[in-house]
């Protein structure tokens, strides 16, 4: 198996952008593995993934965990809100017996296990920013403030993302030298004057609102922009065409093809 880039070639020549690449690995491999788990990180580097999608979320003591929801309830056998479980309480959930019974066991991971683990991989990072709405800032600072130890000063493959301006406007003020993408539901009419006001450089959109006018107006623009989440070739040679630089997708190998 080997990996090709469907992308058009004036894409992969550019030399603007943050993420080079045309896949990023949302939440990991969560059709292979529990979604924003160990397990999931290291099946989606397995399958050829440089890039790899998490979320963070603070606990009630202040910990930052890698969970995509507001409640622990769809991804672990708990019950009730991030914000209001202890580290301890997190902790002693089962991450990983919903998905399937040989993941029994596996546990919410905290953001350092996380970051050892990607760099133990090789591979790169979206950190998105996923705060309980109300602690925006604090969620940002926590995470950021770890990141500064954790992450290598010289190595490049970071960015920083989310739907919450606070967040970025934190992570703009933390770590002003990591690439930063904010996250929209609705296409903005001008998005690079969206991401001026911002302070990012990179837009992340969902596909499901993407018609066919909003794709020309950010292809125009000449701003870096991904998608998010396709898990059909055909619907990312789409989007590709239509000038977006990255896809987030659930199946890190969807470009893959057999060697002859």
């Amino acid at each position: 198996m080997y990996l090709t880039d469907p992308r058009p070639d004036a894409t992969i020549a550019r030399r603007d952008v943050a993420v080079p690449d045309a896949l990023i690995a949302h939440r990991g491999a969560p059709l292979l593995a529990p979604e924003n788990t160990i397990p999931a990180i290291r099946a989606a580097a397995a399958k050829g993934a440089r890039w790899v999608e998490i979320d963070v979320k603070l606990t009630r003591d202040m910990q930052p965990v890698i969970i995509h929801d507001d409640r622990v309830d769809r991804t672990t056998n708990g019950t009730g809100f991030v914000g209001n479980m202890t580290l301890e309480e997190i902790r002693a959930l089962d991450a990983g017996a919903y998905f399937a019974p040989e993941f029994a066991g596996t546990k919410v991971p905290t953001l350092e296990e996380l970051v050892e683990t990607v760099l133990d991989l090789g591979i790169n990072l979206q950190l998105e920013l996923k705060p309980t709405p109300g602690d925006d800032i604090e969620t940002a600072e926590v995470a950021l403030a770890l990141m500064k130890d954790l992450w290598p000063a010289n190595h490049e493959g970071l960015f920083l993302a989310s739907f919450s301006i606070r967040s970025i406007h934190a992570a703009a003020r933390l770590m002003p030298n990591v690439p930063r993408a904010y996250a929209v539901v609705i296409p903005p009419k001008k998005p690079k004057a969206l991401l001026e006001e911002t302070q990012c450089q990179i837009l992340h959109l969902q596909r499901d609102f993407l018609p066919e006018d909003s794709l020309k107006i950010l292809a125009d623009s000449g701003i870096e922009f991904a998608v998010a989440t396709i898990n059909e070739p055909d619907v990312a040679q789409h989007f590709f065409d239509c000038g977006a630089q990255t896809i987030l997708s659930d199946i890190p190998d969807l470009f893959a093809q057999k060697s002859a």
